[in-house]
């Protein structure tokens, strides 16, 4: 059941969009009292795109045939006033999946208010609120160094279990939310953050039990500090309530009003931190050492996902030599988990990192990398326990020249994987290691043709198999019409070696015509040609294709 304060919100958002309307007439009507000069200006994009799709051989990958529409635009009144919104819509329906239309409108007022209405997207902080779509409402205040902001919506659509697939069920979700800060951010600075999130118990009509409605609370502190001219330090620290079950029995001995949050049995609390230390004295190096500490129980709505039950260390200096003409770039950081020891065993991860990149001068140049994951686990059981080690090393040097008739750049690159699995009972079929071998040859002529050239060869290593590819292709492309057409086509054929031999032919083709002020036509066309080693792999062919009209305005 809802709360008295989540009816209240309900109630006032719904009519959110006539409040942003009405808001904006109320502005007009004031500013054209006293500014006789009105200016109107609306720009945008429209996208319009029908892929179409065939296989022979294989089950059908995607849909046959699918229509799907953008608008994007933007209404900008008396130079005060802006009203961008967006529109999507596709003829895509699968199971899971329906034709949907999405409409939001965010008008913004001079350079420190913005009002939402219907779907839109913000951003609070790394650990509180950031990556979901909402419907619903909000504003967003930033008069100098003040900031506000406040949300409230449904942040999650409710889906019926489905007794086919055993989908389990997805409860609506409502949130609501409020930031507010001061300071600069690039420099001296705090937030305080606050979300929180419910599923609504009765969004669902099927008698299920699969999976339980939750709550969450969270709650965060940012800050930032400049330190002289070289330091800089950035932090937040947040505490999480969750609940797993809202149908569990509550606690009585714990007052909390219920719009905030309502604990019962099934709640529990931990807390998150991060903190950055940055050290810049000049533009040829600098470090930055980072650290991250998430409790295994800290968990909030605001993300879709996120990583818990860790703690980490990174330590990343930058340098640049020899006039800027080499830059080094390296990392190494720590992570591990099994904060409050309530796992059976610990795991530990290292990462990393070594890049430099050399301009010898303005024709040659060459990069190197270097990559070093490795993770351990502390099991008892030797089955169990996890000993795996990533290295790869890859040298590329580039040359560019002119000559045959025009500009050349060639590009040679090797490089080297290798996967290690200590552990003495999953070693055998688990180490591999690939060599690869790529190099790529383009040439442009002043005609506006071009050309270009690859080949690739690549061996992978197993303890009972080895895979060998052979890629060579050619690419093709002309403008015409003073660049308002351009044509490419390209051409490929792998050569496929495991315990048989096959081949694949890929050919794509794709033009593009410029209608200048009334936007753009594109084609393209691509086949995939399999041919396989006999009864187990069969042979297949595939078709994709797609025509999209775009325009600005």
């Amino acid at each position: 059941m809802k709360s008295i304060f989540q009816i209240l919100l309900t109630l006032i958002f719904n009519k959110w969009l006539l409040a942003c309307m009405l808001f904006c007439l109320l502005y007009l009507s004031a500013y054209t009292q006293t500014n006789k000069k009105n200016i109107t200006k609306f720009n945008g994009s429209v996208s319009i795109a029908d892929n179409f799709y065939s296989a022979n051989g294989i089950e059908a990958r995607q849909p046959g045939n699918m229509l799907i529409g953008i608008v994007r635009a933007n209404l900008t009144l008396f130079k005060q006033i802006q009203l961008p919104f967006e529109l999507y819509y596709t003829t895509q329906q699968t199971t899971f999946q329906q034709p949907f239309n999405q409409f939001g409108v965010s008008p913004k007022i001079n350079s420190w208010l913005t009002l939402h209405g219907g779907y839109f997207s913000t951003r609070f902080s790394d650990l509180s609120f950031g990556d979901l779509r909402m419907l619903g409402g909000g504003v967003e205040l930033s008069p100098g160094n003040f900031r506000f902001k406040a949300i409230y919506g449904r942040t999650r659509k409710a889906i019926e279990p489905n007794k086919v697939s055993y989908s389990p069920e997805v409860y609506e979700q409502n949130a609501y939310g409020m930031s507010i800060g001061y300071g600069d951010e690039s420099k001296n600075f705090f937030n305080i953050n606050m979300f929180h999130a419910i599923d609504d118990s009765n969004s669902i009509k099927t008698d299920t039990m699969m999976v339980a409605p939750n709550e969450n609370l969270v709650t965060t502190l940012g800050f930032g500090m400049q330190l002289g001219n070289a330091a800089s330090v950035k932090g937040e620290v947040g505490v999480s309530a969750y609940t797993h079950d809202t149908k569990a029995e509550q606690v009585d001995n714990v007052k909390i009003p219920e719009y905030v949050f309502t604990p019962n049995i099934s709640s529990a609390a931990d807390a998150a931190a991060k903190l950055s230390f940055n050290i810049k004295p000049s533009r040829y190096w600098s470090i930055r050492l980072l650290s991250r500490w998430i409790g295994p129980g800290y968990k909030t709505l605001g993300y879709a996902l996120m990583p818990k039950d860790l703690m980490e260390f990174s330590l990343a200096p930058t340098v640049r030599l020899l006039s800027n003409k080499l830059s080094i770039r390296v990392k190494a950081g720590v992570r591990y988990n099994n904060l409050h020891e309530q796992r059976i065993s610990s795991t530990n991860r290292f990462t990393g990192l070594f890049s430099a990149n050399y301009q010898i001068n303005k024709l040659f140049g060459i990069s190197m990398n270097f990559n070093k994951n490795q993770i351990e686990s502390s099991h008892k059981n030797d089955t169990l326990r996890i000993s795996n080690i990533f290295n790869s090393v890859s040298v590329s040097p580039r040359w560019s020249f002119n000559g045959l008739g025009g500009s050349n750049n060639v590009i040679l690159s090797y490089s080297y994987q290798d996967v290690a699995d200590k552990n003495i009972y999953t070693s055998e079929i688990s180490n591999n290691n690939t060599n690869s071998v790529y190099a790529l040859h383009s040439l442009a002529f002043p005609t506006s043709w071009s050309l270009s050239t690859s080949v690739l060869y690549n061996n992978t290593k197993l303890a009972n198999l080895s895979s060998q590819i052979f890629r060579i292709s050619e690419g093709i492309s002309r403008q015409f019409f003073n660049k308002l057409l351009n044509i490419s086509a390209n051409m490929g054929i792998n050569f496929i070696k495991t315990t048989n031999k096959s081949n694949q032919f890929v050919f794509g083709l794709n033009a593009s015509y410029s209608l200048k002020k009334y936007g753009n036509i594109r084609f393209n066309i691509s086949n995939n040609n399999y041919k396989g080693p006999g009864d187990v792999i069969k042979d297949y062919n595939e078709l994709y294709g797609s025509i999209l009209y775009n325009i600005y305005f």
